[in-house]
């Protein structure tokens, strides 16, 4: 029996809407084992940098945070309710004396 070849059309929209359903963490992680991985590889890096690179790698995967930080809510004052800044300090204006220098 030949093998039968399907042709399936895909929306780019389902894709996205699928992607964007995973957790942030998992695509994070996802990401940086690859970097990790890739890191290790690459033949064209010397071993010391090698090693660095991987070093750094691994500490960005392992911190990968799973909760998102809650986002700071700054309440702003009314224009009206902000008192005006004081008027800045006046320097005296006093030439400071210029030094010569004489060559030997």
């Amino acid at each position: 029996m030949q093998a039968a070849k399907k042709l399936v059309l895909v929306d780019e929209f389902v894709r996205e809407y699928k992607r964007l359903q995973k957790p942030t963490d998992t695509i994070a992680k996802t990401g940086r084992s690859l970097q990790l991985s890739d890191t290790l590889r690459d033949q064209s890096v010397a071993d010391d940098r090698k090693v660095r690179e991987y070093v750094a790698a691994l500490h960005r995967y392992l911190n990968v945070r799973k909760d998102v930080p809650p986002e700071v809510s700054v309440k702003s004052k009314p224009l009206s309710a902000m008192t005006p800044a004081p008027p800045p300090l006046r320097h005296s204006k006093r030439r400071r004396s210029r030094q010569f220098w004489v060559p030997y």
